[in-house]
């Protein structure tokens, strides 16, 4: 026994010994890290931060300082550093404190603890309510600021990293021996900056010294440091429950003195009642409405105490949330160890309390405040004495006046205790709102933590050779005789409840209902599937009627379905029922779907008859997905309840292999879809083609098996989670796709009615032109080709407006598919964090004159590639779907529409650029000197195209000449069909495109012929005869210019002038006007036709060429 004493006494002393030689070794390692920063070059050390103030005070007051913008950004720098290297200094000092007394602030929390748990509570002085309430104030503030101190004191507690530190430390000290490199390749040269720089190198080495002390002494003191965290925390915690059972009993002593007033108040009344045998209607009522008051006032009390206890049942649930916050933190270097942690930690998170629910607090608020303004008002009401009567209208006596009296102060009284009830009804209801968000918060932060340390952490073990026994052995168990009776009991106290019967026979009741309407339902598809196809008789309400039967059909059978899982996850007081229930519950939407689907693929129902999808490819997918619904749901149902039940006790055995038969059930049936053509995007080729289709099968089929051969080697949830979310992703993309088809089949109809309606009408107008009698004028039946091109006034085809409309629709999906995906991930963000620490490069930026390290990794990179994607969607489809949701329905000018889409595109090119190569560490600070680079190479070699492209924009600005302007350009005419970035698209009257540098039309001069009116003067000359009467010439020119339909009397009727007369022959001018140029050439084939006939009525001849009259009198005469 002596020799047993000796042996412990000396393995005390030797610990004792063995702690003491720990403690000197890590203040050695602190006192050298102190020496190797006192031998370091001390020229920074000796320039303080005042020093260098004043310097950049002088730097940025002399304006005449050479390279002055790079001194002071220098010395902003310097300063920085210096002041992170105070705050360094600072923290290294607290650590060393940590380290040095840490004995001492042990005992001195431990004895504060104490004294908090043992000290009593102050004695309650209040009498009156006025005083309670006061003290009430008091002791809420005080709960609050000692709550505040534990939740701050948690946040150091969670930030005091054990793992993270070593890094930290090798980080530093990578960037010091950078630091040191460039400081020995600095120039020697004297001038300022030069000398500046080289300060404000030093001054960072200083600083990166400083805080490579910090992070070692953060190191050495974090075990200590979160010690004294815990012990914060219980001291805070401790004068939390003290003060909070202080504000109980103040609390309860307001509700009690409120209650005896009400007591005191009802008892007057009562006796005033007893006492007296006739009393008016008007003390009547005042002593029923006491009455009541009073009960009110009873009912309110008892609800302040009732939001009392809610809020401590939600600070204990929020107190929990946060201590298994905690338990991450300080757990979450050790989760990939052993999967005992992670499923220990995912048991804490399954049994946290759920979000709760604002909306009801909300509502509750609204109503406090409805009570509170219906009592103001009658307090304000209340009447006087001289008010009151007796029945027959005569005064009150002295005795009723009395009782009245006394019956209007108890009101008053009970209404002024009512108000001041709600107002603390309401001050309590506003703490029990910012507790329950505090508790929001916290289960947002479990479970972002949940995802960022357990997702990729293994929760079973890895399936071994005993697996086959395991899952033999829990097949016995889980089918047992009480497992049995269990759910027997639980069926059985379901049916003793009235509701959950009433809910299963309204269930069934819909199903016979279902059943009942199929023949009149698949009437409708019969009678609709003829109408389909014939333009008038086909209609899209067909289509919504037929979707909103199959929606009213297949819903009931998964009403019922729901319903009895609803009743099992009830039964809170049998397990197994409880997760059987919530297996049946998970499988709804999958049932639903299943009969949706089945009603789609009728012969005569959407699939089919509306959308024309191949029969064979329709009855071999539904072929499929009937035999394997009967596998897959039952399969769900016990992943779902072995996942569930019990703290997960059969989750190893049964739930995996009920997981991985699910797999391969799914792989099964994603192969045959396969094979039955079905396509997951829409495609243009069989389902076998196309880059994108065959990854999306390829996905699919191998997501299953992968998840099959995760769960085989423990990391069940992980595949769960991520299968559940693929499969939903891939409902997303069918929907989408489903609504594609919905679309194309309304504009396909439109499109054959538009069809319709033309043929009808252009056969009406045969109809018409063959009824007319005789013929049109020559003038009017003869159109030159030339001219006719005009962009924007020739209508475009119903076959280009339907491409265009359904790619715009198909983009639009695409992105609505996009951030649906996106949204449904995005809870699983965390779970992928592990993506900021794959680093592919890095890059310096300025932050407030300090020069930090930006790392770029993986996650940067695929969001830049998210942000290029989503830009390029953009660019693509903003402009047209601008044109047509909002550009066509405002009366712009021509061209105006192209202005603003073209800019459109520009501008979210720019946007999305910049965010996107932000992302990857390329910014403007770093662009800029490349620009300026580009603008000395614009000078020499690209100035040609850099002037076309800022000709470019000047015209979308200005906008000289739009689509569809008719423009002279030197020696070409032609139509502007396009403006591009480095050139203008013209067609002339040949039909021949022609590209004109944007540049000609800001440098030369050209015609536009319809920048402002469309209108045109056309200048006819004729030549007439010299003995022509000159009257009757203008008549006959005026009567031609007037018969052509193409000539307009806007701005001024046509006009006739003679305007020579020479070698015998009259010359006139015929001024007409006409609104389009591209009328130029048949206009004056129109008119000279006229002229002609006109002349030729007339008897009037055109003359000869002088030279020809001479040659035929020579001819003559000889």
């Amino acid at each position: 026994m002596f020799r047993e004493v000796k042996r412990i006494e000396f393995m005390d002393k030797f610990k004792t010994h063995m702690r003491a030689l720990i403690y000197s070794g890590k203040k050695c390692i602190c006192l050298l890290a102190m020496i190797s920063l006192f031998l370091a070059p001390p020229l920074y050390a000796q320039v303080t931060i005042e020093q260098l103030e004043s310097e950049l005070s002088a730097a940025e007051s002399n304006n005449n300082l050479l390279n002055q913008t790079e001194i002071i950004e220098s010395l902003k720098t310097s300063i920085n550093w210096l002041k992170e290297a105070q705050n360094s200094r600072a923290n290294s000092q607290r650590y060393q404190s940590v380290i040095d007394n840490y004995n001492k602030y042990v005992d001195e929390l431990n004895l504060k603890i104490k004294e908090a748990l043992t000290q009593p509570s102050p004695k309650i002085q209040a009498k009156t309510a006025a005083d309670f309430e006061q003290a009430i104030i008091r002791a809420s503030s005080q709960r609050l600021e000692f709550d505040r101190q534990m939740q701050q004191e948690q946040e150091i507690l969670r930030e005091i990293s054990l793992t993270q530190t070593p890094q930290l430390i090798a980080n530093a000290r990578n960037r010091l021996t950078e630091i040191q490199r460039r400081l020995a390749d600095v120039s020697t040269e004297s001038t300022p900056l030069s000398r500046i720089q080289a300060l404000g190198m030093q001054a960072e080495q200083y600083a990166q010294s400083v805080k490579i002390e910090e992070l070692e002494l953060s190191q050495l003191s974090a075990n200590n440091r979160q010690e004294l965290s815990r012990l914060r925390i219980e001291l805070y915690r401790a004068r939390y429950d003290s003060s909070d059972t202080y504000l109980d009993k103040l609390r309860e002593g307001l509700n009690s003195l409120r209650q005896q007033e009400a007591e005191k108040a009802l008892a007057q009344t009562n006796q005033i009642a007893e006492s007296q045998a006739v009393l008016p209607v008007s003390i009547q009522n005042l002593l029923t409405r006491s009455r009541e008051l009073s009960e009110i006032l009873n009912q309110e009390t008892q609800s302040i105490q009732s939001l009392v206890n809610r809020q401590r049942l939600t600070a204990s649930n929020t107190q929990q949330v946060r201590e298994v916050l905690n338990n991450f933190t300080e757990q979450a270097q050790w989760l990939g160890s052993s999967p005992v942690l992670g499923e220990s930690l995912r048991a804490e998170v399954a049994r946290l309390p759920e979000m709760p629910l604002t909306q009801t607090l909300n509502t509750d608020m609204a109503n406090i405040k409805v009570k509170r303004i219906g009592f103001q008002r009658e307090l304000n009401d209340l009447p006087n004495i001289s008010e009151l009567f007796q029945d027959d209208g005569e005064e009150l006596t002295k005795e009723q006046a009395k009782i009245a009296s006394a019956q209007l102060n108890t009101k008053r009284e009970l209404l002024s205790s009512l108000l001041a009830n709600l107002d603390t009804q309401t001050v309590e209801l506003t703490r029990l709102i910012v507790a329950n968000s505090q508790l929001i918060d916290a289960l947002s932060q479990v479970r972002e933590a949940s995802h960022r340390h357990l997702f990729w952490i293994a929760d079973l073990t890895p399936i071994s050779i005993n697996f086959p026994f395991e899952i033999t052995k829990d097949v016995l168990r889980f089918f047992s005789t009480e497992s049995i009776k269990e759910i027997h009991l639980a069926i059985k106290s379901a049916t003793q409840d009235i509701m959950d019967i009433l809910f299963l026979l309204f269930s069934a009741f819909l199903v016979i209902i279902s059943f009942s309407l199929k023949k009149k339902h698949f009437a409708f598809l019969q009678r609709s599937s003829i109408k389909v196809g014939k333009v008038t008789q086909d209609s899209f309400y067909l289509t919504i009627r037929a979707i909103i039967w199959a929606l009213f059909m297949s819903l009931p059978l998964p009403i019922l379905w729901a319903t009895i899982g609803n009743i099992l996850s009830n039964a809170w007081e049998y397990p197994l029922a409880v997760a059987l229930g919530n297996g049946v519950l998970s499988t709804v939407p999958i049932l639903w779907i299943f009969m949706l689907s089945k009603l789609f693929s009728h012969p005569q129902g959407l699939f089919r008859a509306h959308f024309r999808w191949k029969s064979e490819t329709v009855n071999r997918a539904m072929r499929y997905y009937s035999l394997s619904i009967w596998v897959i749901v039952p399969l769900i149902v016990l992943t779902t309840t072995f996942d569930t039940y019990n703290d997960r006790e059969f989750a190893n055995s049964l739930g995996r292999f009920a997981f991985i038969l699910l797999c391969i059930a799914i792989t099964l049936v994603t192969i045959s879809f396969k094979r039955a053509g079905v396509l997951i995007l829409k495609s243009n080729r069989n389902a076998n083609d196309g880059i994108i289709n065959r990854f999306f099968w390829t996905l699919l089929i191998a997501a299953p098996i992968v998840a099959a051969i995760a769960a085989s080697i423990g990391y069940l949830s992980t595949s769960i989670a991520l299968l559940i979310r693929l499969e939903t992703s891939l409902l997303i993309i069918f929907t989408l796709r489903f609504t594609y088809h919905l679309v194309h089949r309304g504009m396909l109809i439109q499109r054959r009615k538009l069809d319709f309606e033309r043929a009808k009408q252009k056969r009406a107008e045969i109809l018409a032109e063959r009824a007319k009698q005789g013929q049109l004028e020559e003038s009017k039946e003869i159109a030159s080709n030339e001219g006719s091109i005009e962009i924007d006034m020739v209508p475009i085809d119903l076959d280009t407006i339907s491409a265009q409309s359904l790619r715009l629709v198909g983009s639009l999906l695409t992105l609505t598919g996009f951030i649906l995906v996106a949204l449904l991930w995005s809870e699983l963000h965390s779970a992928f964090s592990f993506l900021n620490n794959m680093r592919l490069w890095q890059t310096t930026q300025i932050v407030q004159g300090t020069e930090t390290i930006q790392a770029i990794t993986i996650a940067s990179l695929l969001v830049a590639t998210l942000v290029f994607i989503i830009t390029a969607q953009l660019v693509r489809n903003l402009p047209a779907l601008l044109e047509l949701a909002i550009l066509q329905h405002l009366e712009l000018q021509p061209g105006t529409g192209f202005t603003i889409t073209t800019l459109t595109k520009y501008v979210i090119m720019l946007i999305g650029g910049i965010i996107g190569f932000s992302w990857i560490g390329i910014e403007w600070s770093k662009l800029q000197w490349l620009i300026a680079a580009l603008g000395v190479g614009l000078g020499f070699g690209l100035q040609e195209i850099f002037a076309n492209f800022i000709s470019g924009l000047i015209l979308l600005f200005e906008k000289p000449v739009r689509i569809g302007d008719v423009v002279t350009l030197r020696n070409l005419t032609g139509t502007i069909a396009r403006i591009r970035t480095r050139a203008t698209e013209i067609v002339d009257f040949d039909n021949k495109e022609i590209i004109v540098p944007n540049k000609a039309f800001i440098t030369e001069q050209f015609i536009n012929w319809s920048l402002s009116d469309p209108i045109t003067r056309i200048i006819m000359t004729i030549p007439v005869e010299q003995d022509a009467d000159t009257a009757l010439v203008t008549e006959l020119l005026l009567k031609a210019a007037n018969d052509c339909d193409m000539v307009v009397d806007t701005p001024v009727p046509p006009e006739a002038f003679l305007i020579n007369m020479e070698n015998g022959i009259q010359q006139f001018n015929l001024r007409v006007h006409t609104n389009s140029v591209r009328f130029l050439m048949p206009l004056r084939h129109a008119v000279h036709q006229n002229i002609l006939r006109n002349f030729r009525l007339a008897g009037l001849k055109m003359p000869y060429p002088p030279i020809q009259v001479r040659t035929e009198m020579a001819h003559k005469t000889s």
